[in-house]
């Protein structure tokens, strides 16, 4: 009965001892299946597209090369090979555009008619001008003209002036007529008189005058200047008894009912301006009043220093309402050159140096494409070069599109190397994040990072006028185009005066 007992309890003890490595075999076994089977998908999909990478949904930049939480403690989104194989081709899911505001539009053709907004002053009209000066010295008997501003018609009396001069003159022409009394006729002493008549004439002794003399013979110690035309005097330079010598300018007399805009036009946009081209023209003081003019006159050379060249235009003054000196705003309407594809200004990505649109394949794929810009007018920019019309693009976040794609470009390239063995050892199992996150902290020391008082035009170094703003950071200002330090953002072309706007709108100092 022992001996049953005893050999009953050894079989149990050696079944539970069989049945529990068999138990831990089978577990372990199915967990080491389960590792490699987890290793292996972080390779493929269940679709068996391969993962290239993983990033964090929020943060384009943050990429890992293993499954896992993001720094905000979200799950990392796998980044698939693209079916075609094609570089630099982004796919993208549904939840994903929805979360980068990805939207699309289609490319249309048309004709683009840009403006050029600029500044200018007013000025007489030189075409309408007189001065009044004289070819004699002496003193000013007597002034007509009380006090600039006056106004004046053609043939009303300016100036009277005293001098020997046409004293002297106007007894030489009596002793020479007198002389023709006296001698033969068949003399020279003609040729005296002649002479004297062409010296007071000289002086602008008017016909009727040498005629009155003629008959009279009595000397006139004056001349009198007239005007010629009639308008507004713009200059008063001399009193009553005031010695006055030879060529001395003394009033000036404009025609004021035609006046010139001398505009400035910057140097990129000169090829713009054609002769003819209608503008639209305001003032500050009378707001709501438009007024229009035609480009007359494109001056030949640019100013070296301001990279401006001069243009001027006629603008009529019936009413008198304008005055010279006003400072004038002016928009002048240029011509179309015919007809192109057209893309919104936020879809274009500017680095200076190319221009990338984001293309919209379908199915959430993307791809950039290099562009060449023509015109811009109305938020459009015409398109030269690598875009055809009903393409469709995408007109936002095509920024973190393009990070992404620029990003998969160099996953792919390291990746291309089918042998494990000639990828660099210190890349394998690298968190990527971290390197990213090194050269952002690097790059926040940039100096485009301006601080204080931004003195806006000490950074436009080359004198175009030009700068490059961040629509972000908009205290990451440069002269050269490039990228924002902070964001990775392009820097946006703009003028100095959209620069300061812009610091001024979102907080910043500036001088």
């Amino acid at each position: 009965m022992n001996n049953r007992f005893i050999t009953y309890t050894i079989l149990i003890i050696i079944g539970a001892l069989i049945g529990g490595g068999g138990y831990y075999l089978l577990t372990n076994g199915n967990s080491s299946a389960s590792s490699k089977s987890a290793t292996a998908s972080a390779d493929k999909s269940s679709n068996g597209k391969k993962v290239l990478y993983w990033r964090a949904p929020m943060n384009p930049k943050e990429i890992y090369n293993h499954p896992g939480k993001s720094n905000m403690g979200m799950d990392l989104v796998p980044v698939y090979a693209d079916d075609s194989g094609e570089s630099g081709v982004v796919s993208i899911s549904p939840v994903m555009m929805q979360n980068m505001n990805v939207k699309i539009a289609t490319v249309k053709s048309g004709k683009l008619q840009p403006e050029v907004f600029t500044n200018g002053i007013l000025q007489a009209d030189e075409q309408r001008e007189y001065v009044a000066t004289t070819k004699i010295s002496g003193w000013i008997d007597k002034l007509y003209i009380n006090y600039t501003g006056q106004k004046v018609r053609k043939g009303d009396k300016l100036i009277r002036i005293y001098s020997p001069e046409l004293v002297a003159a106007q007894e030489e022409f009596l002793t020479a007529l007198s002389y023709d009394n006296a001698v033969n006729k068949e003399s020279n002493n003609s040729i005296l008189i002649n002479n004297a008549i062409r010296k007071l004439q000289l002086f602008d002794v008017t016909d009727a005058e040498i005629q009155r003399l003629r008959e009279t013979r009595k000397v006139t110690k004056y001349v009198t200047l007239y005007s010629p035309i009639s308008g507004t005097v713009i200059f008063k330079g001399v009193e009553e008894g005031a010695k006055i010598n030879r060529g001395t300018p003394l009033l000036k007399v404009a025609d004021l009912s035609n006046l010139w805009i001398l505009a400035d036009i910057y140097e990129y946009e000169a090829s713009k301006i054609k002769l003819g081209l209608d503008a639209k023209v305001t003032f500050d003081y009378l707001p709501g009043k438009v007024y229009h003019g035609k480009i007359s006159f494109i001056y030949p050379t640019v100013d070296t220093k301001t990279r401006t060249l001069k243009v001027r235009l006629d603008l009529p003054n019936k009413n008198g309402d304008l005055k010279p000196g006003m400072f004038a705003n002016v928009d002048i309407k240029t011509k179309s050159d015919g007809v192109f594809p057209l893309v919104p200004e936020q879809a274009v990505l500017r680095t200076g140096r190319e221009n990338t649109v984001i293309i919209a394949l379908g199915g959430g794929k993307f791809k950039p494409a290099e562009i060449e810009l023509g015109e811009y007018a109305d938020g459009y920019y015409q398109v030269l070069k690598g875009l055809t019309a009903n393409t469709k693009i995408v007109t936002s976040g095509q920024f973190l599109i393009d990070s992404e794609s620029n990003l998969r470009s160099s996953v792919e390239m390291f990746n291309g190397a089918d042998n494990e063995k000639e990828k660099p050892k210190d890349m394998k199992n690298m968190d990527m994040s971290k390197k990213n996150a090194a050269g952002a902290e690097k790059k926040v020391k940039s100096e485009l990072v301006r601080e204080g008082v931004i003195d806006v035009e000490a950074i436009d170094v080359n004198k175009d006028g030009k700068l490059y703003q961040d629509v972000m950071d908009w205290n990451v200002i440069s002269d050269k185009p490039g990228k924002c330090p902070l964001c990775g953002m392009t820097l946006q072309e703009m003028s100095i005066e959209q620069v300061k706007k812009n610091l001024k709108k979102n907080g910043f100092k500036y001088k």
